[in-house]
Formats: C-alpha cells, sequence, structure tokens
C-alpha cells in the first residue's frame, strides 16, 4: 500500500509544487490528484491481495455519490474559504486558488478528481467482499451520526476553552479569527470549508490511512503502535509540500520534526475514533476535516497544545491501546498484505 501512496502523490505533487506561478488552476487540479494517493493506495491493494478484481453493476450507485459529492466540493472552492478561517494570505491560500478563467483542460483534468472520488466510493458497493467490508464505514449508521456533533464540537472546546485558562492565567496570545469577523461570515464558511477538505483536501487521506492500514497493522500490533507508524508515514507524505513551501519557509528537518509533534498526535486521535466506533471511515473524516478548518479558525493560546496532548495521554492510558487486542478489524477473511 505504502509504495501506490507515496508514488501517486509524489508524482502529482513534486509536478505541483515545481510548476511556474500560471496556471494556477493546473497547480490545484495536481494537488488534488494527488491527496488521493492514500486511498488509491488501500483500494488497489485491497483489490490486488483479495484476487477479486470484479467491481460489479452494484458499485455504479457508490460511485455516483462519491462523484456527486466531489463536484460539489469542487465548486464550493469558489469562496475565499480561508480568510476566515485563519490562513488568510498564507502560501496555503495561494495553492488552493481555483481562478475563474482557468484553461479548459484544467477543468478537464479535474474530471480525473472527481472520477478518483467515485472510484473509492464505488467500494462501498463491490461484490469484492474485502473492499466491502473495509470501506462499509464510509457509510455513517445510526451510532457515527450521533456521534458527529461532539466529533464537530472536540475542537472549539478545546481551542476555546485553552483561550479562556490562558484568558484567567493573564498570558497573552493572538486573537482568534473567531473573535475578529462576525459569527453569521465564520460560521457558515467553516461548514463549507470542512465539506471542502472532508472531500478533497485532506478528509478523503482517511479512506487510505485509518480505513485501511490501520487495520492492517493491527493485525499484528496494538492501535498505539499502529498510530504511531501512521503519524510519522503521514508526515513524510507531506514532503513535497513541505519542499515546496506550501507550509511556509525555514529548515526542512526542524519543520518535520514540529510538525510529526502534532501529526502523530492526531493520529492517535484518528484511531481512537475509529476504533471506538468499530471502523467509521465517516467519523474519521469529519475529525479530520474539523481539524483543518478550525484551528486556524478557534486556535489562539499556546495552552491548546499542551491540553491536547493531555487529552491525547489519557485517552491512551485509559483504552489501553498498547494492547494488541484493543483495535478493531474490519475481516479477518480478507487476507489483504500490508
Amino acid at each position: 500500500m505504502l509504495v501506490v501512496t507515496y508514488v501517486w502523490t509524489w508524482s502529482f505533487w513534486f509536478t505541483s509544487v515545481n510548476l511556474l506561478p500560471d496556471p494556477q488552476g493546473l497547480k490545484l487540479a495536481l494537488f488534488l490528484l494527488g491527496g488521493f494517493g492514500p486511498a488509491m493506495g488501500g483500494v488497489l491493494t485491497l483489490r490486488l491481495q483479495s484476487g477479486k478484481r470484479k467491481v460489479g453493476k452494484t458499485a455504479f450507485g457508490g460511485f455516483l455519490v462519491g462523484a456527486g459529492l466531489a463536484i460539489a466540493a469542487l465548486a464550493m472552492f469558489r469562496f475565499n474559504l480561508l480568510e476566515v478561517t485563519g490562513a488568510s494570505g498564507s502560501s496555503a491560500q495561494r495553492f488552493l486558488d481555483f481562478p475563474a478563467n482557468s484553461p479548459t483542460y484544467v477543468y478537464a483534468l479535474m474530471s480525473l478528481v472527481v472520477l478518483a472520488s467515485g472510484f473509492v466510493f464505488a467500494s462501498i458497493q463491490s461484490n469484492n467482499q474485502c473492499l466491502r467490508s473495509y470501506f462499509a464505514g464510509l457509510v455513517p449508521d445510526r451510532k457515527a451520526l450521533v456521534l458527529a456533533f461532539p466529533v464537530i464540537l472536540f475542537f472549539p472546546v478545546l481551542l476555546i476553552g485553552s483561550n479562556y485558562l490562558a484568558d484567567l492565567l493573564g498570558m497573552e496570545y493572538p486573537q482568534p479569527k473567531y473573535l475578529q469577523d462576525p459569527v453569521s461570515i465564520w460560521l457558515p464558511l467553516m461548514f463549507v470549508r470542512m465539506f471542502t477538505v472532508a472531500m478533497l483536501t485532506g478528509g478523503n487521506e482517511e479512506h487510505g490511512w485509518r480505513g485501511v492500514l490501520q487495520p492492517l497493522l493491527q493485525r499484528s500490533m496494538g492501535p498505539l503502535a499502529a498510530a504511531l507508524i501512521i503519524g510519522v508515514l503521514w508526515e513524510l507524505w507531506h514532503l513535497p509540500l513541505i519542499l515546496g513551501g506550501v507550509y511556509g519557509e525555514g529548515n526542512i528537518a526542524l519543520m518535520i520534526i514540529g510538525r510529526m509533534l502534532t501529526t502523530v498526535p492526531f493520529a492517535i486521535l484518528l484511531a481512537t475514533i475509529y476504533n471506538g466506533t468499530r471502523g467509521s471511515i465517516f467519523l474519521s473524516v469529519l475529525f479530520h476535516a474539523s481539524i483543518n478548518s478550525q484551528i486556524g479558525l478557534f486556535g489562539g493560546s499556546q495552552l491548546a497544545t499542551l491540553t491536547g496532548t493531555l487529552v491525547v495521554i489519557a485517552l491512551v492510558v485509559v483504552l489501553r491501546m498498547w494492547r494488541r487486542d484493543s483495535g478493531f478489524i474490519p475481516a479477518e477473511t480478507c487476507q489483504a498484505a500490508r
């Protein structure tokens, strides 16, 4: 899976970040295609290892759902979302620009993004039992729908609570974006950006990292060890964007280490959600989308880092995540290789 994931993503991302500034739409199209690396790696690995490549007519409905959601998300790139979510003027914002005057071939390339999304969602209804078992969690059940609200609220509670604690302690910190802009502006745009992230710029990674690799690793180790491994691999996977200056400038090694200090705890939190809901990829996607769309909006005090770390440690201890039998595995009969 890792070979397919890295080759797929790095081929698109190294090309994207090394393009000249124009046409910007082409950079975005290549960036979005690269983001499907983990998902494509997961799907192709399960297909090849299970020896059942036939998808069947029943997968067409899932394909249409995935393709339709991707089209809706692409349409929402017309909004200037990042200005109200904490990244205004950053390299990341410029990288996600989708100019209205993009060349026709850019729109044609965007169709490949739609096809990639449809291809992944088709696994929900596949005749391949292995694929269907692993990707069943893309469809939210009643429990996932109930838990969606607290998942969305996790970061606002953590970040705003840390800000209030900093106020009580007399600590200074930059004013959060949610206090600078009217709620009537940032709240709806936050949800719009959550949707675009969930479908195209982060959440779609969860189909591979948590949906496939996490349970595969849990066949031979505990959820904590699996999450630690994935956290490191996940951050290294972003290397083309780091080298291209998408996340800022500075010493590359220090940037990777610094980002890994947040990526690894996030991987543990996502593993907790995946295992605690017995394989809900939907909630993993939703949580990832919350990470990307809310931290810049609600964040301010550095106490959030300490508070979040304590939360992660508490979950590891309470759930005894080092135990090998504490992880969820979708299908014991699916003999897919790591």
